[in-house]
This record gives structure tokens, C-alpha cells and sequence, in this order.
């Protein structure tokens, strides 16, 4: 969800412009900072599709992501995309009129009118995606929570995030796939060897994952490259909100 309040901001850059000068200002209106940095931008997820690729190639082997998880975690992004696409879908055509509103002169009013109403599905879509991030959190072990805790972003400013672009978008998708791709034996090697350890003594687990240890110790610096690759694609005003990514 990046349409939030950037598509405000926007508008009210277009209306800053104007040669009326009872054109709205930023000052003219206010909208909630967190409509602009959700509560996933917070945890250095972003967006949706992206915070869940991130929970899953982020976390380490022990806790990973199980396969009812990952179905259960789709489906209410799924769902909160569908729920949340009459509320995008305005805020585009919004967007179209606030950019039509901002260049014709005596139409501060109506352009007002159009930012109040944006603000107003803003802040419903800022509070869709709290509650997706808590029906995920639901959906988490203790122990998941517990490391994602410790490794949010702790000085993330979540107002001064702009938005990710597309191309953004497409980069990190990519970075995240090509993880996948290029430690695919060593991610099946390490499954593999957890799900034999479950049950186990220590001694016997500690039998079991000595073989894997190598690959264990390349996904760590695999996941990190990872990391600083996709901190790689924010931009300059990005990075400076602290909001970096997750993991």
C-alpha cells in the first residue's frame, strides 16, 4: 500500500505552485503521519508482498516461515487487498483531480475539498494496514515475534518514508527472488536437516545439523548481503528516515 498520503503530498506540492494565492498550503491541511509510513514501513516491510518475502527470506532457518504460515499469511494480504482496492482505486482518481484542481486559479475550495477526502481514505487504509500487520503478527510464533522485535528498525521515522516507486518495487522483488534462486541447495539443505532434528535429543540434533553448518553459516552472510542490497535501492531521503529494511 504506497498511495496513502503520497498521493496528498502530492497534491498539496501541485497547490503550493498555484499562482492563487488562497491556494491550500501543506499548512491548510493535516494528515496523519502514519497514513504516509504505515505500520509496515515501520517494521521495514513496506508494503505487503514485500513484508511477507521479507519475513520469509529474513528470518533465520530455525524459525522460518512453515508452509501453513506462508498460505495463511497470503491469504489475508489477499483479502486486505481486495478489502482496501475501492479505497486505492479513489485515491488515484483523487489524485487526478487535485492535479487538475492545483493548475486552474479560483479553485482553492474545491481543491480543499479534494484533500479533506483524501486525508479521510488515508487514514482508512493507514488503519487496514495496522490491522493487517496485527492479523499477521497473529499468525507468528513467539519466537518469530521475539527476533522481529529485535531487529526492527529502531529509529525509523516513519513520516519522513517516501513511498517506494515501482521500479523500487521491482528491484527488491527481484534482489528477494534471486536469494531464493542462487541458495536454493543450501535453503533445501538446512530445511531438510531442522525438520530431521525435530524430536531429537541434543546430541542427536547436534549430529544431524553439523553437516549443514557450512550452508547455515553462507545463508547468514547470504541474507545479509540481501539486506544491504535492497538498503542499496532506497534513496538518499529513504534511508535518512532510519526506516531500513527488515532483518
Amino acid at each position: 500500500m504506497r498511495w496513502t498520503a503520497f498521493v496528498m503530498i502530492a497534491a498539496l506540492g501541485l497547490a503550493a505552485c498555484s499562482t492563487e494565492t488562497t491556494a491550500p498550503t501543506v499548512s491548510d491541511l493535516t494528515i496523519d503521519a502514519g497514513a504516509f509510513g504505515t505500520a509496515l514501513t515501520v517494521t521495514g516491510g513496506y508494503e505487503p508482498e514485500l513484508y511477507q518475502t521479507r519475513l520469509t527470506n529474513g528470518l533465520p532457518d530455525s524459525i522460518k516461515l512453515s508452509s501453513d504460515q506462508q498460505a495463511k499469511i497470503k491469504a489475508l494480504i489477499d483479502a486486505f487487498n481486495t478489502s482496501t482496492k475501492a479505497d486505492h482505486d479513489s485515491l488515484s482518481v483523487l489524485l487526478r483531480k487535485a492535479h487538475d484542481a492545483a493548475k486552474t486559479r479560483g479553485n482553492s475550495d474545491a481543491l480543499s475539498k479534494i484533500l479533506a477526502d483524501g486525508a479521510a481514505i488515508s487514514a482508512r487504509l493507514a488503519a487496514a494496514e495496522a490491522k493487517l500487520k496485527a492479523d499477521i503478527d497473529a499468525v507468528l510464533t513467539p519466537e518469530q515475534l521475539a527476533w522481529l522485535a529485535s531487529h526492527e528498525p529502531k529509529n525509523c521515522k516513519p513520516g519522513k518514508f517516501a513511498p517506494l516507486s515501482d521500479a523500487q518495487k521491482a528491484q527488491i522483488k527481484a534482489l528477494e527472488a534471486a536469494f531464493q534462486t542462487n541458495n536454493k541447495a543450501d535453503l533445501d539443505a538446512v530445511k531438510a536437516a531442522l525438520d530431521s532434528a525435530k524430536g531429537k535429543t541434543k546430541a542427536e540434533r547436534d549430529a544431524i545439523l553439523a553437516p549443514v553448518a557450512p550452508a547455515m553459516a553462507r545463508l547468514e552472510a547470504a541474507r545479509k548481503a540481501l539486506k544491504e542490497a535492497i538498503t542499496a535501492v532506497l534513496t538518499a531521503d529513504q534511508k535518512a528516515s532510519g526506516c531500513f529494511p527488515l532483518g
